[in-house]
């Protein structure tokens, strides 16, 4: 699934990186946003058990008072539609962060 979206990412000329070693974790995507930088982790089955929900939470809340946005994202199969659904999350997500970094510029201005 992540292979799939790297690939349409790329297709569409957005910048990342994958499998990123955070100090805590490994992400699937990383966007060095401004003015904060989004995480991305596109999680399968194995993640929706209770132990590894716990850890998962754990982490990525250490992620976020570091100052990093973090984005889940879940599937439990593979579907073309699925990885479509996966993709436009992690759009919406980069236009919010592109829309919200331009409003104190244009106060600003």
């Amino acid at each position: 699934m992540e292979q799939e979206i790297a690939f349409r990412l790329q297709t569409d000329g957005i910048h990342y990186q994958t499998q990123i070693e955070i100090p805590v974790t490994t992400a699937d995507f990383y966007f060095a946003t401004e003015p904060k930088p989004l995480i991305v982790f596109v999680d399968g089955r194995v993640h929706l058990g209770t132990a590894q929900m716990i850890k998962d939470e754990e982490l990525r809340s250490l992620l976020r008072k570091r100052g990093y946005r973090v984005l889940e994202l879940y599937y439990d199969s593979y579907s073309d539609k699925k990885r479509n659904q996966l993709y436009e999350q992690i759009q919406d997500s980069l236009r919010k962060q592109s829309l919200q970094s331009r409003v104190p510029n244009q106060a600003a201005a």
